[in-house]
């Protein structure tokens, strides 16, 4: 566990009986033996808890040189996400050939969105939203179809019909 992780109290303890049980929380400080542990919306409610009475709930990270509470265009996912798209179908190129290298093109992207995320596409951490997986990745299918129907496709969206397509296999992955 770390700094900001959020976890959930699994218990009181004779020395420590603060806190609501079964309650989220972020982890405010590590000491050697106890975390101090703070309330998620304003982190104003505070307290210390034995390690063994909490559990991870969710690891926060972001990916490589993103910061939290910066805005980013999620059009766009950053340098750490971005797949090499420089190459040209040759003429001779088949149809299988073809495929092949854009199925491998969004293979990469949901590999790396994978690691940079964690598995929450098909493993909902489930905090806020209650939806199961495949219901959370059709709601994900209908605004990246909605993105598209209110822009249209074009270079600018090219990355929102990669994500479609991602989607489209992970609601494929989530229903086996």
């Amino acid at each position: 566990m770390k700094l900001n992780d959020i976890v959930k109290l699994k218990t009181h303890s004779v020395n420590h009986t603060r806190g609501i049980i079964g309650a989220h929380y972020k982890i405010a400080e590590i000491k050697k033996t106890e975390v101090k542990l703070c309330s998620i919306e304003d982190s104003v409610y505070c307290f210390y808890a034995e390690q063994n009475q909490i559990e991870l709930v969710v690891q926060m990270s972001i990916p490589g040189s993103y910061e939290f509470d910066v805005p980013y265009n999620m059009d766009h996912t950053g340098s750490d996400l971005d797949i090499d798209k420089k190459w040209k179908v040759p003429e001779s190129a088949d149809f299988g050939w073809h495929l092949d290298k854009v199925v491998e093109e969004i293979t990469k992207l949901l590999k790396l969105k994978n690691k940079a995320y964690g598995n929450t596409a098909l493993n909902p951490t489930n905090i806020f939203s209650k939806l199961s997986a495949t219901e959370a990745i059709c709601a994900r299918i209908d605004d990246k179809l909605a993105r598209i129907s209110n822009r249209g496709i074009t270079d600018e969206t090219e990355d929102t019909v990669d994500d479609l397509i991602g989607y489209l296999l992970l609601l494929k992955m989530s229903m086996q």
